[in-house]
């Protein structure tokens, strides 16, 4: 019988259990670098087999950082999917107790664990939060502008934030010209592949080639699609309510952005996706729905471009 370790994060503590023979043991510790120690005595004192917790961000970031600096592979799991069979096992109250021992479950029942890491996307992630909350504060000022231009008591503060605003164009210039750079160096296939499509840019690598680079080749397109929010969903209730299919959107929306703006880029500069496009068209599609075609199709276009340039094939 395997030994599982199943941890629920939070910000300030690590609520952990230890399942041995379908027997649990609680016991929680602080979330910093005493707690860490003292879960990987406890992983290597019961010769525990599988560790792992959910992605909570930047509170579970910092331990796994730990565990796979000391030689541990903790599995990284969908909190949604957590959520969903926490549901199967019928848990009375939701507690942070209870969470990590649905997490140990689901560590001992399921058979589609993956342990991976993501050196690129994680290297890469404060850069682009960076450019985004930047670009955010400019068309928050933009709007601001706008609207006191209808306030002739205001108007005297324009040039201010005008000042500022040009400060944080400045600002964001050279930070995306430095991660570009960064990026090309990092990812050598960057130029190859950006060449090898037309109406592909520097904006839509750069939020989406972190997300592929590590391990695009685990996964199958299908899977791809769907972890960027591309597959349709479903929803229906008995037979008489039946909604109309719609995307997912359930990855990063700001990938998603930069995906409808490259293809809406892409239908005008890129034969191939414009004639996409106007079959859709042409079989009475809506031009949003269109668009989302030619989305899917740019997005199997960068794996399949990655594929050839790395010589790292995708999974079937």
């Amino acid at each position: 019988m395997l030994k599982v370790l199943g941890i629920d994060v939070s910000k300030d503590t690590l609520d952990f259990c230890l399942l041995f023979n379908n027997v649990p043991f609680y016991n929680k510790c602080a979330n910093n670098e005493d707690g860490f120690f003292l879960l990987l005595e406890l992983f290597h004192s019961n010769n525990v087999d599988l560790v792992g917790f959910e992605a909570t961000g930047v509170y579970s970031k910092r331990l796994q950082k730990y565990f796979i600096d000391n030689g541990v592979n903790p599995f990284i799991i969908n909190p949604i999917h957590i959520s969903h069979f926490r549901k199967s096992l019928k848990i009375q109250g939701k507690t942070d107790k209870s969470d990590s021992y649905a997490i140990a479950v689901y560590l001992l029942k399921s058979d589609s664990l993956i342990s991976l890491d993501y050196p690129v996307r994680d290297y890469f992630k404060p850069f682009t939060t960076s450019i985004i909350q930047i670009d955010k504060q400019i068309r928050q000022l933009k709007n601001l502008i706008h609207s006191l231009k209808y306030r002739d008591d205001s108007k005297i503060i324009i040039p201010e934030i005008l000042n500022s605003v040009s400060s944080l164009e400045a600002t964001r210039e050279i930070l995306f010209s430095h991660t570009v750079k960064l990026i090309r160096n990092r990812c050598p296939e960057y130029d190859l592949i950006k060449n090898d499509i037309k109406g592909v840019g520097d904006t839509l690598l750069l939020f989406v080639l972190p997300y592929l680079y590590d391990h695009f080749d685990k996964f199958t397109i299908k899977q791809i699609n769907a972890f960027f929010g591309l597959n349709p969903v479903s929803f229906q209730s008995g037979t008489s309510v039946k909604k109309r299919d719609k995307l997912s959107k359930r990855g990063d929306k700001y990938v998603l952005k930069m995906l409808y703006m490259a293809s809406v880029s892409a239908v005008r500069f890129n034969p191939i996706l414009r004639e996409k496009y106007l079959k859709q068209k042409a079989l009475g599609k809506h031009s949003k729905v269109a668009l989302v075609s030619v989305m899917s199709h740019l997005m199997r276009a960068l794996v399949s471009r990655l594929s050839h340039h790395t010589g790292r094939s995708v999974k079937k």
